[in-house]
């Protein structure tokens, strides 16, 4: 069995050993043994979870992998089974979000219409907070009533917030992302976002499949251990 240092497996996958140092303080890996001089020392073992715990972040996010994680440690493999199932299931409904905003880009190219921004909340099933930040960002662009100044909002605009609903974990972390949705005017920029945001997914897809792989091939060592 092969003897690792943190700065080993820190390379191999492209993480660094703080990141290591975390994932092992919060009990998602068995506890190292250590040298007599006070070093960790990780085993082949070691590396599965390590590898298993980036690719469910990588494909789930960080809560759901240490969500999975735990229960694993805690031998309910089918509770953590069920838990990436739940979240296939989300994956599901982000397509037909971005559907649905690809069906209001469509409609807009035929018919103009407006949405207050209660109607708009009720429809997206967003709050009015959230709507009035994103305008406010710049994500969405309202139509302001001419005498009253409400915000109004057109088929593109809630097509817009059917895609940022779906890719609000790449918003909060790539600037890249935001500013497509701000520069995002018209019906052909629109529709490019759509299928920039159905690409996303499906990298997702991919990337989740992999952390399915990496969970199974860790499970069946520990199964055997």
């Amino acid at each position: 069995m092969s003897k690792l240092k943190p700065a080993e497996i820190a390379a191999k996958l492209n993480i660094s050993t703080n990141t290591i140092r975390n994932y092992e303080a919060r009990g998602l890996v068995p506890t190292p043994r250590r040298t007599e001089s006070g070093y960790r020392v990780y085993s082949d073992i070691h590396l599965l979870y390590f590898t298993c715990i980036k690719s469910l972040s990588d494909g789930f996010g960080i809560d759901v992998a240490v969500k999975v994680m735990e229960t694993v440690e805690n031998k309910k493999i089918d509770e953590a089974l069920w838990i990436l199932n739940d979240e296939l299931i989300r994956r599901g409904e982000e397509k037909k979000y971005v559907m649905e905003a690809i069906e209001l880009i469509e409609y807009s190219k035929k018919k103009s219409s407006l949405w207050t921004l209660g109607e708009v909340a009720e429809r997206m099933n967003v709050s009015r907070s959230a709507i009035r930040y994103w305008d406010k960002e710049g994500y969405i662009q309202a139509i302001r009533d001419p005498r009253s100044g409400y915000r109004n909002f057109d088929g593109l605009q809630l097509a817009k917030i059917r895609l940022i609903k779906v890719v609000n974990y790449y918003m909060d972390e790539h600037a890249k992302m935001k500013e497509r949705f701000r520069s995002a005017e018209g019906t052909a920029a629109c529709q490019e976002l759509a299928e920039e945001v159905l690409t996303l997914l499906s990298i997702g897809n991919r990337k989740q499949l992999k952390a399915m792989a990496s969970l199974e091939k860790l499970l069946e060592v520990i199964k055997y251990e």
